[in-house]
């Protein structure tokens, strides 16, 4: 099993980035709450890793803290959940609200995030309640670090959301409507959040 990866930043997209590692390229699949931690390109990073393995792939997905990663594996074992979905259940919501919504049983909550429908929220809920109302108590709200809103983040929040399956000009249109939401010393982190939930 690979537990990490650490070596120089070469790319960075939303939902995934390649590592230089002792002369090679490792591609590394992200939530878009790891994305806005990474450092600028051509920097040294660390990523907590989890390496999929199926018959016909082998994916590696990078965390900025081990937090998201014991999450993303939570949610692996949920039946009906893959990879493609537990990521983009990661990026549509922050951990601690995501543990506080199975918890509490909010189901509605939940089937907000994009691609996850009534029934697997309602798996998600019945599988991982106990284990998410002792993890809520671990956690501390993160505070993301706001950045000036500008053409290039919008692009890359706009990208963010073509990687997660939307169509061009829907992701344009809910990062703008986000945007106007949130204002523009909104993270890219935040917008993506209330562009996925609506």
């Amino acid at each position: 099993m690979i537990a990490f990866v650490r070596g120089t930043l070469i790319e960075k997209h939303p939902t995934r980035a390649v590592v230089q590692v002792s002369g090679m390229g490792v591609d590394v699949l992200l939530p878009v709450s790891t994305f806005e931690h990474l450092p600028e390109s051509g920097r040294e990073v660390m990523l907590h890793t989890h390496l999929h393995v199926r018959e016909d792939a082998l994916t590696l997905v990078g965390f900025a803290t081990l937090e998201e990663k014991e999450l993303f594996l939570l949610l692996l074992s949920v039946s009906g959940i893959g990879v493609k979905l537990a990521l983009s259940i990661l990026s549509g919501c922050r951990p601690v609200d995501l543990y506080r919504y199975i918890a509490e049983g909010q189901e509605l909550a939940l089937t907000r995030i994009p691609g996850l429908g009534k029934k697997t929220a309602q798996r998600i809920i019945l599988d991982l309640k106990d284990k998410a109302s002792s993890q809520l108590s671990k956690l501390s709200v993160d505070t993301t670090a706001s950045v000036r809103m500008n053409r290039a983040l919008l692009e890359e929040a706009i990208q963010a959301m073509t990687a997660l399956g939307y169509s061009r000009p829907e992701a344009v249109r809910a990062i703008e409507k986000a945007g106007q939401r949130l204002g523009e010393d909104a993270s890219i982190e935040d917008m993506l959040r209330a562009a996925l939930q609506g």
